[in-house]
């Protein structure tokens, strides 16, 4: 079950510029500690897979969120982070089960899901926060 944290409330921060369709990524992203913050405070919206290379329900998810990147492409970004590698940052989220799946916009934490999620559950709420933000 996804949890909504619904914090938010504005269409954009003013000092996001509306990205070109260039400035996308093309695939899931590999994140790590460098590049994780950056990754997630650029786009409206971020789906982040937090999981772990010995965790079997977390390689089911990696099609999922193939599959979901190109129905999203140019208005969601998709990201996974190794929860085992990033302790710090899985702790920073309070990260205690995997698979689990941030949504942030430009940065913050909206929502949450822990635990495997069908295509259909993502893209609804997914859907549901590109009705409100945009």
């Amino acid at each position: 079950m996804i949890k909504l944290f619904d914090k938010l409330t504005k269409k954009r921060k003013p000092d996001h510029l509306p990205l070109k369709k260039s400035d996308w990524p093309k695939h899931v992203e590999e994140l790590n500690k460098e590049t994780f913050d950056e990754f997630t405070n650029k786009y409206p919206l971020t789906i982040i897979d937090f999981w772990a290379p010995w965790c079997k329900p977390c390689k089911t998810m990696l099609p999922r969120l193939r599959r979901l990147e190109r129905i999203y492409q140019g208005k969601v970004a998709f990201g996974r982070l190794n929860t085992q590698k990033e302790k710090e940052i899985a702790k920073k989220y309070n990260i205690r089960g995997i698979p689990h799946f941030g949504i942030f916009r430009y940065g913050e934490k909206i929502a949450s899901a822990t635990g495997t999620q069908s295509v259909g559950e993502i893209k609804e709420v997914i859907n549901k926060y590109l009705d409100k933000y945009s």
